[in-house]
This record gives structure tokens, C-alpha cells and sequence, in this order.
């Protein structure tokens, strides 16, 4: 996790609504829609929901959500990303690094988890984390790299070491390479039927071509950057 201490003002910045910081552009213009739609079909009334963003990074989705009726709790386990969404958030949103606190909430409506499952080695455990706190009923919606922009772009300055497929490496900083798990849609769907959920969305949102024009990518953009899918938790 010292890793994630030493991405903090990659991933920790500040947003002000007129402008969006470049380190999060895509996530924001490209992902952030998509998992918004299916959280406003899922959840047409946001009042008395409670949210758990599961590894909230610098807490920017966090502060949407609140903004859009949610009680919401970010988790991280990076103390620096944790010192940055304190800062990005206003004081009804509980931010914290610990599982007690984050269990303490209780039982979640929703989980969002957003480019977060692709760093996580163990990825069935967490799932079976997540199953242990959403109440039945709730959804899970989460993004991670769709596999197919990773091939795309493998072998570049950003994505290395994927000749298996399945394991690689990001480096968003010279000498320092985050390991990232390469699954696919039918691997997720596997684990989280599994913990008895179904499945209700899934959406790989493209580049826009007005998102283009204003940013430019290190990387191919021919396909989408993300993987979205969600899940309705229907164990009782």
C-alpha cells in the first residue's frame, strides 16, 4: 500500500466543478457516466440509502454521491489518499482506512468500487467481504480495465508484462509499477454468482470525441478503457 502513499497526488487532487483534473479525466468523462445511469435506474430515489465507495481514492466520488442524496462511507487503505478525501468531501461523509469503522456502517444499499479490483490480488476474498456487509437486495457497481484496452495496449509506456494475459504491471511514475490482475467480465460474473448475485448491467463506455479533443491519452483509445458491470445482491 506504500505504493498508493507515493500516487497520492496523482490520485488525490482536487476538483473544482469547472475544471477536471487531467490525472482523472477519463474516469470521470467516460466512467463516471455509465456507473451513474445504472445507479439512477437501480436507485431512483437516493434519500436513505446508505453507500460504502470501496476504495474511494481521494474521495471525488464519494463528494458526487453525497451531492446526490447518499449517506455515504469511503474506505481506502492508502493514509495519504485517505488525508486527501477528508479534504475533497464535506464533513456527512465518513472517510476512513479501517475495515472496523467500514463495517461499523452496517449494511450497505450500495457498494461502488471504482479501478480498484484489478489492483487486488486476491480478488475472492474481497467479494466475499462486500457480500458480508450489502443487505439483500443491494447492488454492487464497479469499473476496472476491460481487458481488451489492455491488450491494446500492452507492451507501451503505461501497461508492461502482460504476455500471460492475466497479470502485468501499470507505471504512472518512473520506477515505481503497480501490479494489475487482468480479468474479464465472465470471471467477474463467475465469482459474484457465486455469493448470490445477479447480474444487472454492463457497459463498456467509449472515448467520446469531444472528450478527445480536450485530452490527450498516453495510450490508444481505440477501445474503451473500462469494464463496468453490476450486480443486485439477492441472498436474504
Amino acid at each position: 500500500m506504500n505504493q498508493w502513499n507515493q500516487l497520492a497526488d496523482v490520485f488525490g487532487g482536487s476538483w473544482d466543478e469547472g475544471e477536471i483534473p487531467e490525472c482523472a479525466a477519463d474516469n470521470i468523462c467516460i466512467a463516471w457516466p455509465s456507473i451513474l445511469k445504472c445507479i439512477d435506474i437501480e436507485f431512483p430515489e437516493s434519500s436513505g440509502n446508505n453507500v460504502l465507495d470501496y476504495g474511494c481514492g481521494g474521495g471525488l466520488f464519494c463528494r458526487k454521491l453525497s451531492q446526490i442524496g447518499f449517506s455515504v462511507t469511503g474506505y481506502d487503505e492508502s493514509h495519504e489518499l485517505i488525508k486527501s478525501a477528508n479534504l475533497n468531501t464535506s464533513s456527512e461523509v465518513i472517510i476512513t482506512s479501517s475495515n472496523l469503522e467500514m463495517v461499523k456502517g452496517g449494511k450497505y444499499n450500495l457498494v461502488s468500487s471504482i479501478m480498484v479490483f484489478q489492483f487486488i490480488m486476491d480478488i475472492e476474498s474481497t467479494i466475499d467481504s462486500i457480500s458480508s456487509i450489502i443487505k439483500p437486495g443491494g447492488l454492487v457497481i464497479f469499473a476496472v480495465f476491460n481487458p481488451r484496452f489492455i491488450e491494446e495496449n500492452s507492451g507501451g509506456d503505461v501497461f508492461s508484462g502482460f504476455d500471460s494475459y492475466q497479470t502485468g504491471y501499470m507505471a504512472l511514475k518512473e520506477d515505481l509499477k503497480i501490479p494489475v490482475y487482468n480479468r474479464n467480465e465472465d470471471e467477474y460474473r463467475e465469482m459474484f454468482v457465486k455469493n448470490g448475485f445477479q447480474e444487472v448491467y454492463l457497459d463498456y463506455p467509449e472515448f467520446t470525441k469531444e472528450f478527445l479533443e480536450r485530452h490527450k491519452m498516453p495510450f490508444s483509445t481505440r477501445h474503451s478503457e473500462y469494464q463496468i458491470q453490476g450486480f443486485r445482491y439477492k441472498n436474504t
